[in-house]
């Protein structure tokens, strides 16, 4: 045995050495068992992403919140405005409404319309005592009592002047005072009869007033006891027609080429504000009012159901002849950033895609796009909630 081998056997005894050696020993196993442990369970690689979806485009999963407050509506075509909106207001047709004021001064007695009375032509109204009509009555019977005792003279002098009894100039005399007295029966029967129409009964010096066309009692301004006057301002009674109204345009005056008897008009009332109506012009002011340099135009609108009530505001607008159909939005489906818009548009379940759209004319409701925009009749369009969409593709870019 060398000198190495005997000076290793010496350390080996040695207790201190012995632990040293023992500890470095368990380290390496220790450090050893841990690698070939990692290298048994290490992560697989990560796949690769999944296709993201274009930029545009957003994907909600099922159980999204903003789900339930999106509201849609599916696109349509509308007449492209050749205005914006202008101020109108509804009246009475005044070819269809009559006011009713009392011929002569006196009281009213009773009254049988009551407002918003449908009532037909001829149907008695209110029973006035009047004096002036008892006169009127009274000059009447007079007129054919002298006219009576006139014809008698006049053929008493025909019998005389034919037994050569009387001369021809009392004969002549006879006859004028004959024809006085018929003109005057005449004179008083007319005046009667414009107080009481055709079919009206006479009742001592009671005035009936009736109705002179069918309609709707739209304003009283009479009650029991009421001193009534024929030069009154207002009238006792106004009834009108209803289902046929008048719209009263102030058309700005570039707009003048537009306005065109025969032309259709598009209006809407606060009272539907879903509804759309229309009218026909009819009428065009001749003149610019100097004071809103505004031309009066008069449209016909027909109100059959009778929605439509007379001093209702309205907003109006025209269209040209030839107006395109255009897509029409309402306002809340638009996006708005600097110079353009946008729309949301469904594509798939709970898939929107966010397209950019041209604007031709707008109003307070609606927008009108150019027909180069990529919205198309039957899309369904995001009208509500299209700002969570955003929101959310704005997060995921």
């Amino acid at each position: 045995m060398n000198n190495a081998a005997i000076d290793l056997r010496r350390r080996l005894a040695d207790p201190v050495v012995r632990r040293t050696i023992f500890a470095s020993l368990a380290l390496v196993l220790l450090i050893g068992g841990t690698s070939a442990w990692h290298l048994g369970h290490s992560k697989p690689a990560a796949p690769a992403d999944k296709a993201r979806p274009p930029a545009n485009r957003l994907v909600l999963p099922e159980e999204a919140g903003q789900l339930a407050f999106l509201k849609l509506e599916t696109a349509s075509t509308a007449a492209l405005p050749g205005s914006e909106p202008m101020n109108a207001r509804l009246q009475l047709a005044d070819d269809l409404t009559a006011r009713i004021f009392p011929p002569l001064a006196g009281r009213v007695v009773s009254l049988s319309a009551a407002l918003g009375d449908e009532v037909k032509a001829g149907t008695p109204l209110a029973i006035v005592d009047a004096p002036d009509f008892g006169q009127a009555i009274a000059d009447l019977r007079k007129a054919e009592a002298d006219s009576q005792q006139k014809a008698k003279a006049l053929g008493r002098a025909k019998l005389l002047y034919e037994g050569e009894a009387l001369a021809r100039r009392d004969l002549e005399a006879a006859e004028a005072d004959a024809q006085a007295s018929g003109a005057e029966v005449e004179r008083a029967r007319l005046r009667l009869a414009n107080l009481t129409p055709a079919g009206g009964r006479i009742e001592g010096q009671r005035l009936v007033l009736r109705a002179p066309l069918a309609g709707i009692v739209v304003d009283r301004q009479a009650n029991p006891g009421t001193e009534v006057r024929p030069d009154a301002a207002n009238p006792l009674f106004v009834i009108s027609d209803l289902r046929r109204l008048w719209l009263s345009i102030d058309l700005p005056e570039k707009a003048a080429a537009l306005a065109r008897p025969g032309e259709a008009v598009n209006f809407k009332v606060d009272a539907y504000p879903d509804s759309d109506f229309t009218g026909r012009v009819e009428r065009v002011g001749a003149v610019v009012d100097p004071a809103t340099r505004r031309i009066p135009v008069r449209a016909v609108v027909d109100n059959a159901d009778g929605r439509l009530k007379p001093e209702m505001f309205a907003r109006a607008t025209l269209s040209a002849p030839d107006a395109a159909q255009v897509i029409r939005l309402p306002v809340s489906a638009l996006l708005t950033g600097g110079l353009s818009a946008q729309v949301f548009v469904q594509v798939g379940p709970r898939e929107f895609e966010r397209r950019a759209v041209g604007i031709a004319r707008q109003d307070a409701e609606f927008a009108y796009l150019t027909a180069a925009s990529p919205i198309k009749a039957g899309d369904i369009v995001v009208i509500r909630g299209a700002l969570l969409l955003a929101s959310e593709l704005a997060q995921g870019e």
